[in-house]
Protein backbone atom coordinates (compact mmCIF):
# COMPACT_ATOMS: atom_id res chain seq x y z
CA UNK A 1 0.00 0.00 0.00
CA UNK A 2 1.89 3.55 -0.78
CA UNK A 3 0.71 7.11 0.73
CA UNK A 4 0.32 9.15 -2.15
CA UNK A 5 -0.32 12.47 -0.28
CA UNK A 6 3.11 11.59 1.47
CA UNK A 7 5.72 13.88 -0.29
CA UNK A 8 9.33 13.09 -0.45
CA UNK A 9 11.52 16.42 -0.96
CA UNK A 10 14.89 17.31 -0.40
CA UNK A 11 15.68 18.76 2.99
CA UNK A 12 17.00 22.27 3.58
CA UNK A 13 18.84 24.09 6.06
CA UNK A 14 14.87 25.12 7.15
CA UNK A 15 14.36 21.35 8.19
CA UNK A 16 16.95 21.38 10.46
CA UNK A 17 14.87 21.62 13.15
CA UNK A 18 12.10 18.55 12.00
CA UNK A 19 15.10 16.40 11.17
CA UNK A 20 16.75 16.62 14.81
CA UNK A 21 13.39 15.72 16.33
CA UNK A 22 12.16 12.95 14.19
CA UNK A 23 16.17 12.08 14.77
CA UNK A 24 16.19 11.51 18.43
CA UNK A 25 13.10 10.34 18.13
CA UNK A 26 14.23 7.59 15.74
CA UNK A 27 17.04 6.70 17.89
CA UNK A 28 15.06 6.66 20.97
CA UNK A 29 12.74 3.92 19.26
CA UNK A 30 15.11 2.03 17.85
CA UNK A 31 18.65 2.14 19.35
CA UNK A 32 19.84 -0.47 17.58
CA UNK A 33 19.18 0.76 13.97
CA UNK A 34 21.76 3.91 14.27
CA UNK A 35 25.03 4.05 15.20
CA UNK A 36 24.39 7.88 16.88
CA UNK A 37 23.12 7.31 20.18
CA UNK A 38 21.02 10.18 21.67
CA UNK A 39 23.67 11.61 23.20
CA UNK A 40 25.89 11.69 20.47
CA UNK A 41 22.96 13.88 18.94
CA UNK A 42 22.23 16.36 21.43
CA UNK A 43 26.08 17.29 21.20
CA UNK A 44 25.84 17.92 17.54
CA UNK A 45 25.52 21.71 16.85
CA UNK A 46 22.59 23.16 14.65
CA UNK A 47 25.51 23.78 12.21
CA UNK A 48 26.43 20.13 12.38
CA UNK A 49 22.74 18.80 11.37
CA UNK A 50 22.51 21.33 8.72
CA UNK A 51 25.53 20.07 7.12
CA UNK A 52 24.57 16.60 7.82
CA UNK A 53 21.13 17.45 5.88
CA UNK A 54 22.14 20.17 2.94
CA UNK A 55 25.77 19.97 2.87
CA UNK A 56 26.23 20.44 -0.54
CA UNK A 57 27.05 17.69 -3.41
CA UNK A 58 28.62 15.77 -1.02
CA UNK A 59 25.97 15.25 1.83
CA UNK A 60 22.08 15.56 0.92
CA UNK A 61 18.94 14.38 2.84
CA UNK A 62 15.23 13.43 1.77
CA UNK A 63 12.36 13.60 4.02
CA UNK A 64 8.66 12.10 3.69
CA UNK A 65 6.14 15.06 4.22
CA UNK A 66 2.86 14.67 5.42
CA UNK A 67 1.23 17.79 4.98
CA UNK A 68 3.78 19.93 6.61
CA UNK A 69 5.29 17.25 9.07
CA UNK A 70 8.44 15.23 8.91
CA UNK A 71 8.00 11.53 9.29
CA UNK A 72 10.89 9.83 7.98
CA UNK A 73 14.29 10.92 5.92
CA UNK A 74 17.50 8.91 4.41
CA UNK A 75 20.70 10.65 3.71
CA UNK A 76 23.37 10.10 0.78
CA UNK A 77 26.96 11.26 1.60
CA UNK A 78 29.27 10.88 -1.01
CA UNK A 79 33.44 10.08 0.25
CA UNK A 80 35.30 13.17 0.12
CA UNK A 81 38.55 11.14 -0.43
CA UNK A 82 39.78 11.54 -3.95
CA UNK A 83 40.15 7.56 -4.27
CA UNK A 84 36.68 6.83 -2.73
CA UNK A 85 34.83 9.58 -4.13
CA UNK A 86 33.01 6.60 -6.50
CA UNK A 87 31.10 5.89 -3.56
CA UNK A 88 28.59 7.46 -2.20
CA UNK A 89 26.86 6.04 1.72
CA UNK A 90 23.36 5.67 2.40
CA UNK A 91 22.64 6.55 5.87
CA UNK A 92 19.89 7.08 8.61
CA UNK A 93 16.82 5.66 6.64
CA UNK A 94 14.01 5.94 9.10
CA UNK A 95 10.10 6.22 8.76
CA UNK A 96 7.95 7.14 12.16
CA UNK A 97 5.75 4.13 12.97
CA UNK A 98 2.26 5.00 11.52
CA UNK A 99 3.89 5.45 8.48
CA UNK A 100 5.45 2.12 7.89
CA UNK A 101 3.97 -0.41 5.83
CA UNK A 102 2.88 2.02 3.02
CA UNK A 103 5.96 1.76 1.21
CA UNK A 104 7.59 5.52 2.72
CA UNK A 105 10.92 3.68 3.33
CA UNK A 106 11.45 2.69 0.03
CA UNK A 107 10.54 5.95 -1.68
CA UNK A 108 13.32 7.97 0.43
CA UNK A 109 15.61 5.26 -0.56
CA UNK A 110 14.88 5.28 -4.20
CA UNK A 111 15.30 9.44 -4.02
CA UNK A 112 18.83 8.68 -2.67
CA UNK A 113 19.62 5.92 -5.36
CA UNK A 114 18.25 8.36 -7.99
CA UNK A 115 20.53 11.19 -6.41
CA UNK A 116 23.27 9.18 -6.84
CA UNK A 117 23.04 7.90 -10.60
CA UNK A 118 22.84 11.29 -11.68
CA UNK A 119 25.95 12.14 -9.84
CA UNK A 120 28.39 10.47 -12.75
CA UNK A 121 31.52 10.47 -9.92
CA UNK A 122 29.55 8.14 -8.24
CA UNK A 123 29.55 4.65 -9.03
CA UNK A 124 28.29 2.63 -5.93
CA UNK A 125 26.32 3.51 -2.52
CA UNK A 126 27.15 1.44 0.16
CA UNK A 127 25.08 0.92 3.69
CA UNK A 128 24.73 -1.00 6.83
CA UNK A 129 21.96 -2.84 8.37
CA UNK A 130 21.56 -4.61 11.51
CA UNK A 131 22.07 -7.93 10.82
CA UNK A 132 18.52 -8.75 12.46
CA UNK A 133 15.94 -6.03 10.99
CA UNK A 134 15.00 -8.21 8.11
CA UNK A 135 12.88 -5.74 6.68
CA UNK A 136 14.69 -3.22 6.31
CA UNK A 137 17.73 -5.51 4.55
CA UNK A 138 14.94 -7.24 2.23
CA UNK A 139 13.87 -3.70 1.29
CA UNK A 140 17.51 -3.29 -0.04
CA UNK A 141 17.81 -6.01 -1.53
CA UNK A 142 15.30 -5.55 -3.58
CA UNK A 143 15.99 -2.48 -4.74
CA UNK A 144 19.41 -4.14 -6.23
CA UNK A 145 21.45 -3.89 -3.08
CA UNK A 146 23.95 -7.38 -2.77
CA UNK A 147 25.43 -8.24 0.32
CA UNK A 148 29.13 -8.23 0.61
CA UNK A 149 29.70 -9.51 4.52
CA UNK A 150 28.46 -9.12 7.75
CA UNK A 151 30.74 -7.03 10.67
CA UNK A 152 30.25 -9.23 14.03
CA UNK A 153 29.61 -7.26 17.28
CA UNK A 154 29.65 -3.96 15.05
CA UNK A 155 27.69 -2.19 17.09
CA UNK A 156 27.13 -2.28 21.26
CA UNK A 157 23.92 -0.72 22.95
CA UNK A 158 24.51 -0.95 26.60
CA UNK A 159 25.52 -4.87 27.10
CA UNK A 160 24.16 -5.89 24.19
CA UNK A 161 26.14 -6.32 21.05
CA UNK A 162 24.90 -5.96 17.17
CA UNK A 163 25.88 -7.60 13.74
CA UNK A 164 25.69 -5.62 10.71
CA UNK A 165 25.35 -7.00 7.26
CA UNK A 166 26.78 -4.75 4.23
CA UNK A 167 25.54 -4.06 1.20
CA UNK A 168 26.92 -2.74 -1.74
CA UNK A 169 24.25 -1.44 -5.09
CA UNK A 170 26.08 -0.97 -8.12
CA UNK A 171 25.46 1.90 -10.29
CA UNK A 172 27.58 1.69 -13.05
Amino acid sequence: MSTPDIVIRQLTPADSAAFCALRLRAIQNSPSSFSSSREDELARTPEEHVQRIAGGAMQRAFGAFDGGRLVGFAGLRREAMRQLSHKALLWGVFVDVPQRGKGVARRLVAACIALAENDPAILQVHLSVNAENNSARQLYESLGFIRYGTEPRSMRVGELFYDEHHLALLLK
